[in-house]
């Protein structure tokens, strides 16, 4: 009789351990498909900022611009200066953003154009984004200008105060029409470590495609893009999730992840 009492036992605790275990995973994979939506939304949704000339911040408005920032501009330093808070009139406000981007304009050796992107005191939505990123205009000279941007130790910050840390780069092309920028399409990798200190890897497999209409109205996340997001559980063993941009409508568009475990999970910007 114990012999079968325990027996029972065992099997009750099994059970038990294996459905924690189970539960453990499940809340592992969403709160990564949380992490990557947030990660992706923080560097959506300045790109922008970086593609206006220093020209083109002198002739604009604060209405012109999405999330109509205040702008102080100083043509000693060539900086510029966007200062976000809400405003209920502001028709491109989609995301809340507070605090501050400041934009240097430089050259490099080549004298290509370069925007230094640097934050101050930012948040948007329930996030606080720290850090700095470089762009260079390597074909300026072109109809179709070629951004490259790169950028170390971007920390995303969540409401609770954990910490995502990651490094990268990324290309841009700018396409027009009749001498109006339309469209931007991207391609990138970036690697750091996620909130739980667990290393993560992003690659494109397909480009990220942006309408400027789009962006101007407000809406920040890609029409169309599919790219892999790598977990690591140990250096030799890693999860991936693919991200897959789905526009719904002319410009709403949602993220789709598809989980390592074979289930979908859809965001929202």
């Amino acid at each position: 009789m114990n012999r079968i009492f325990f027996t029972i036992l065992c099997l009750i605790l099994i059970w038990s351990c294996t459905n924690d275990i189970d539960k453990n995973i499940s809340t592992n994979l969403q709160v990564e498909a949380n992490e990557i939506s947030r990660t992706s939304l923080a560097l959506e949704e300045s790109i922008i900022y970086a593609f206006y000339s220093f020209q083109d911040y002198q002739n604009a408005t604060i209405d012109s611009l999405p999330g109509c920032p205040d702008l102080t501009i100083s043509d000693i330093s060539k900086t510029v200066t966007l200062d976000f808070s809400a405003k209920e009139t502001c028709a491109s406000q989609r995301l809340t953003r507070t605090g501050r981007i400041i934009l240097e304009f430089t050259e490099d050796s080549l004298q290509n154009e370069k925007v230094n992107l640097q934050y101050e005191n930012y948040k948007l939505k329930d996030s606080e984004i720290q850090g700095a990123r470089s762009f260079t205009n390597t074909q300026s000279n072109t109809s179709v200008p070629r951004w490259i941007e790169e950028f170390e130790d971007l920390i995303i910050i969540d409401e609770f105060q954990s910490r995502t840390k990651i490094s990268g780069s990324f290309s841009y092309n700018l396409e027009s029409t009749n001498g109006e920028f339309t469209s931007i399409s991207s391609m990138g990798q970036i690697e750091g470590r996620n909130i739980t200190g667990r290393p993560l890897k992003m690659v494109s497999t397909t480009q990220r495609k942006y309408s400027i209409a789009c962006i101007l109205e407000g809406w920040v996340l890609p029409n169309s893009g599919i790219e892999v997001w790598e977990i690591f559980r140990n250096p030799n063993r890693s999860l991936a999730h693919t991200v897959t941009f789905v526009s719904e409508d002319t410009c709403e568009s949602k993220i789709s992840i598809l989980l390592s475990d074979g289930r979908t999970i859809i965001l929202e910007q």
